[in-house]
């Protein structure tokens, strides 16, 4: 099989990189477990604000994945991007599950697509983005 080396970064740096990860999880699910969120204000007045608001939670979300992954554990682009659009829709999913037990919050689909959209555009933006920003300690392609 061809493709990117797979090496690991020490437990220190991908405890680093993962850790902006779980703190956004954690807050997210905190925020879902609120029967109203906080405004915002930046959002409130353009149309479907609520899913520009999930696409761009995900799509750091997905930034910050895809560093850990691919800075912390040496995954290839091909398994990074799926295991981040695929865990993006779990995550997804099992957000609008736990919502269905908020009282005054509903579920809908089209917050998962925003999810997955986020993640998937962080997905194909990520690399060039973190290297331009010194992010990546993957080199670029030659």
């Amino acid at each position: 099989m061809t493709g990117d080396p797979i090496v690991r970064a020490p437990a220190r740096r991908r405890l680093f990189l993962w850790a902006p990860v779980v703190a956004m999880l954690v807050v997210q699910v905190v925020l879902s477990s609120r029967s109203q969120l906080p405004p915002l204000p930046l959002l409130r007045s353009l149309p479907a604000s609520d899913k520009i608001a999930h696409a761009g939670w995900f799509f750091l979300l997905g930034l910050l994945a895809y560093r850990a992954a691919r800075n912390g554990e040496g995954w290839p682009r091909r398994r990074t991007t799926f295991v981040l659009v695929l865990g993006a829709l779990l995550w997804g999913i099992s957000d609008e599950a736990h919502q269905f037990f908020v009282p005054g919050r509903d579920v809908e689909a089209a917050d998962v697509a925003a999810d997955v959209a986020g993640a998937a555009v962080a997905a194909v933006v990520a690399e060039s983005l973190l290297r331009r920003l010194r992010l990546s300690a993957v080199p670029p392609p030659s």
